[in-house]
């Protein structure tokens, strides 16, 4: 099974956090890391296309104000590609990545807490996490699974594999929404 991926690294001349300094083959190592955790469920995401968002201009993040809040009022939703997943990589935020819908939000300084057999690309493996929630995956408990939270496990259980495989072809055959 085949998701298409639509991958925008985002670009700020006003708020660095924003910037990232990722590359088209950058985003390549980081899904050959992400195919390889979901190759097990038998689900590839495909990098169809990268381009470069242009964040607007937001006012600076206020101290309580929530990064992912602060983060996702920045990404110009028009850019947004219809009938594919879209990934923005921006620079730093609080979170490794989030998804609250459309579109995965991935950080390029990700950091996580190592775990035996775990991914050694922390970018690739947040990424993976995130196509996890995506196709409807919660978090869990277990240290060395891909949806331990902070983790850099990678291992997905049978059950998440059969709920994972149903959702990725209720998106493929309703087109992604």
């Amino acid at each position: 099974m085949v998701l298409p991926v639509h991958a925008h690294l985002v670009r700020s001349e006003t708020r660095p956090q924003l910037h990232t300094g990722m590359a088209e083959k950058d985003l390549q190592a980081v899904f050959a890391e992400v195919n390889r955790i979901w190759e097990s469920a038998g689900i590839r995401f495909e990098l169809v296309d990268v381009t470069e968002m242009h964040a607007i201009d937001v006012a600076p993040k206020r101290l309580f104000q929530r990064s992912r809040n602060w983060v996702k009022s920045a990404l110009p939703v028009t850019a947004l590609v219809v009938g594919a997943l879209d990934v923005c990589v921006v620079r730093e935020m609080g979170p490794n990545g989030f998804f609250y819908g459309e579109p995965v939000v991935v950080s390029e300084t990700a950091t996580s807490s190592k775990v035996r057999g775990g991914s050694e690309n922390v970018v690739g493996r947040v990424l993976a996490h995130e196509f996890g929630h995506v196709l409807t995956l919660l978090h869990c408990k277990d240290r060395d699974g891909l949806m331990a939270p902070g983790l850099n496990g990678t291992r997905l259980k049978t059950d998440e594999i059969h709920a994972a495989r149903q959702r990725a072809a209720a998106l493929l055959l309703h087109g992604i929404p």
